[in-house]
């Protein structure tokens, strides 16, 4: 099969292929390809439960992430790893503190 050259003349399909492996180092647009690094395999699996429509969010959320439900919730994991944990102790006794301040204030506002 040939294909028109932007001149117009026919060109066979191998006559094309000749031409990119002669110019293919030429310009950079037409170097080899980065090769891809390759995932880690996926060989352990952990079953979750949802209820439904914690379920039907989790599905809601990952379609609209362009993922798997799956994939998305690995990913969601795999991201709270990343963040550092909440020392819930300490975040109990600041929200009890807070608490205190505010009926405090609200004692002083009454009398």
């Amino acid at each position: 099969m040939s294909k028109p050259t932007p001149s117009g003349e026919q060109t066979s399909e191998a006559e094309l292929a000749e031409v990119y492996y002669e110019r293919r180092h030429e310009d950079s647009d037409w170097d080899e390809p980065d090769a891809l690094e390759k995932p880690a395999r996926l060989d352990v699996t952990l079953s979750v439960r949802f209820t439904r429509e914690e379920l039907e969010a989790v599905r809601g959320a990952a379609e609209r992430a362009g993922l798997k439900p799956t994939a998305f919730i690995r990913r969601a994991a795999v991201e709270a790893l990343a963040r550092a944990p909440v020392d819930r102790a300490r975040l109990e006794r600041d929200l009890a503190s807070a608490l205190e301040l505010m009926r405090d204030a609200q004692r002083a506002l009454a009398s």
